[in-house]
C-alpha cells in the first residue's frame, strides 16, 4: 500500500499548494485569511503545509474571501479525489473485489453515456466469464486481497445488463496489444476474441474500435480510462483508481478520447485485427 500512500500525500500536497497560491496571489497573510473566514490561523497553517485536510467548506471560504470563486468547484473535486483514493484500496483489502465491483452497480444504472479507452485489458463490461476471471484472479494474486474470484467474477457479469439498457451509449476504444495479452487459457481468449467480432457488426446503442498496433495517434494514453457522462472520469492505476471531477480534467480526457476513436478501425477493419489475435491463441 505504500504507493497508494505517496500518490495520496502527493495529492495533498498539490491541493495545500494551490491553496497557499491562491492566498498569496490575493495578498492576505494567513492571520489576515483567517480573520475573514473565521478559522484558527493555526488551521490555516495545517492546510497550507498539507498536515490536515480542508473541508468543502473550508475551500469555499477561503476562495471568497481570497476573490476566486471560480476555482471552488476544481478544488472541491480535488478534496473528493483525494477522499475516494484513500478509501478504495483500504475497501479492497478488507473485503475483496466482489464488493468493490458492488459498490460501481448503482452507479452504472445512472450513467446515461459511457465513453471507454483500455490499453492492456478488454473492457470488464465486454468480458467473458473465463477472461473475467483469469483477469480478476490476476488481480487478487498481484495485491494479495481476500480471495473471492467466484463473487467478483458475478457481479462483473452482472454489471453487462446495462449493455442491453437502449437508453444508454457506448463507446469502446481498445488498443490491439490488448487483444494478445494472455490473461486466459487460449480456449477462454478465443471465446473472448469471438465476443469481440460480434460487436463488430453493429450495435444500434455500442461502438467498439481498435487502435492498431501500427497506428500513431496523437494522443496514447498509457492508462485505461473510463469517462462516466460529462461529470467524471475514473482513471485505473496500480496502486488504484482515480477519480477526476473537475471540469478541466473531465474535458482534457474528452479531448483525448475523441482523438483515440477518431483514430480507431471499427466493422471490417477491426474483425481482420480480431482475427489476426485469434490466430495466436489457435496455435498456442
Amino acid at each position: 500500500m505504500a504507493a497508494s500512500a505517496e500518490r495520496i500525500n502527493s495529492a495533498k500536497g498539490i491541493l495545500a499548494a494551490r491553496l497557499r497560491a491562491i492566498r498569496t496571489d490575493a495578498g492576505l497573510t494567513g492571520r489576515a485569511l483567517a480573520a475573514q473566514t473565521s478559522m484558527d490561523h493555526t488551521k490555516i497553517s495545517k492546510i497550507e503545509n498539507g498536515t490536515q485536510m480542508p473541508s468543502q467548506a473550508d475551500v469555499s471560504a477561503w476562495c471568497t474571501a481570497c476573490d476566486a470563486e471560480e476555482q471552488i468547484t476544481d478544488l472541491i473535486a480535488a478534496i473528493q479525489n483525494i477522499d475516494a483514493m484513500s478509501t478504495q484500496w483500504r475497501r479492497l483489502e478488507e473485503s475483496g473485489l466482489g464488493h468493490v465491483q458492488r459498490t460501481v452497480l448503482p452507479p452504472y444504472e445512472k450513467i446515461q453515456w459511457f465513453r471507454i479507452w483500455q490499453c492492456s485489458v478488454v473492457p470488464g463490461l465486454l468480458q467473458t466469464a473465463g477472461y473475467a476471471r483469469g483477469h480478476l484472479r490476476a488481480v487478487i494474486d498481484f495485491r494479495g486481497v481476500p480471495d473471492d474470484v467466484d463473487a467478483a467474477v458475478a457481479v462483473r457479469l452482472k454489471r453487462q445488463e446495462v449493455l442491453r439498457d437502449g437508453g444508454k451509449r457506448f463507446a469502446f476504444v481498445v488498443a490491439e496489444p490488448a487483444l494478445h495479452a494472455p490473461l486466459a487459457g487460449p480456449e477462454e481468449m478465443l471465446a473472448q476474441i469471438d465476443r469481440l467480432v460480434e460487436l463488430t457488426a453493429g450495435v444500434a446503442n455500442l461502438s467498439f474500435g481498435i487502435i492498431p498496433a501500427a497506428a500513431r495517434p496523437l494522443m496514447t494514453p498509457p492508462e485505461n480510462f473510463w469517462i462516466y457522462d460529462t461529470s467524471r472520469v475514473r482513471i485505473d492505476t496500480v496502486p488504484g483508481r482515480l477519480q477526476h471531477r473537475a471540469p478541466g480534467d473531465i474535458a482534457v480526457y474528452e479531448r483525448t478520447f475523441e482523438r483515440l476513436h477518431g483514430a480507431a478501425v471499427y466493422g471490417h477493419d477491426a474483425r481482420r485485427l480480431l482475427e489476426g489475435a485469434a490466430e495466436r491463441f489457435h496455435a498456442a
